[in-house]
């Protein structure tokens, strides 16, 4: 369970200030014709909401769309819509349409847009070669700074202080970040997964742990199988693993932080 007052939305990231920051990610987007102005609810996302239209790009990559579809607001299990719509823009004009979403890599210049009950009511009105500008960014919510990266997880410490509610009996492999000196300053950490270095902290005592290293905000990221922290020692031709991970090896995973040097 979330703790209380957190959400799915919140996520860790860099913005285009250059600074880290724990905030709400919001898409602020549209799709515009001649004749109206449609919300865009969705960008390259897995569950889009009910009613709504989202837009799926190059980065989605070749995996089918209607999962995007399926699941309610409240049960993500719940069966897949009936009720869709697919319409696909290319250089600004819709280039075809179909009822159910589609599967395969979408070319560059290309946009995909995928709408479900309402949403897809509104897409039928799309007709062929129509002109339609689509405009999608993502802000933090509070600050309204473009991120130039963001991955969620959970906020656990803010302003210097544990977030209240946090678990503090199940002892898992963790990962986390943290922010010090306003922002300018990422500190991250992964846990030993093996049993024999480490048997995993509480939420909880993460919080305690990034406080204790000088973070002022601090954010759970995913763990178990997943902590791995690879890095490039000085004079190293590449990564190597520099913890222990749960399953003996990397996991292939979809996302994490880097940090590069530009030398």
């Amino acid at each position: 369970a979330l703790p209380p007052g957190t959400s799915t939305e919140d996520v860790l990231g860099v913005g285009t200030d250059r600074r880290a920051r724990l905030d709400r990610l919001a898409l602020h987007g549209s799709v515009r014709t001649d004749d109206s102005v449609l919300d865009l609810r969705g960008l390259d996302q897995y569950a889009l909401p009910e009613g709504s239209i989202g837009a799926f790009t190059p980065g989605w990559g070749s995996v089918s769309r209607m999962r995007a579809v399926c699941g309610t607001d409240t049960d993500r299990a719940a069966p897949c819509s009936t009720d869709t719509h697919e319409v696909t823009v290319t250089d600004g004009r819709v280039v075809s349409a179909a009822g159910t979403p589609g599967r395969g890599a979408i070319p560059s210049g290309t946009t995909v847009l995928v709408g479900r009950e309402a949403g897809a009511q509104q897409l039928r009105k799309l007709s062929m070669g129509e002109p339609v500008r689509i405009r999608h960014r993502l802000v933090a919510a509070g600050t309204r700074v473009p991120y130039d990266f963001a991955v969620g997880g959970y906020p656990v410490l803010a302003h210097g202080r544990p977030l209240p509610g946090l678990d503090a009996t199940t002892s898992a492999v963790r990962t986390a970040a943290g922010i010090a000196n306003g922002g300018r300053r990422l500190l991250l950490l992964a846990l030993d997964g093996a049993p024999e270095y480490r048997t995993g902290l509480t939420i909880a005592e993460v919080a305690d742990v990034m406080r204790e290293l000088g973070s002022t905000d601090a954010f759970s990221l995913d763990g178990g199988g997943s902590s791995t922290l690879v890095a490039r020692e000085p004079g190293a031709a590449a990564v190597s693993v520099r913890n222990h991970p749960s399953g003996g090896a990397e996991r292939p995973v979809p996302n994490g932080v880097g940090v590069f040097s530009r030398k």
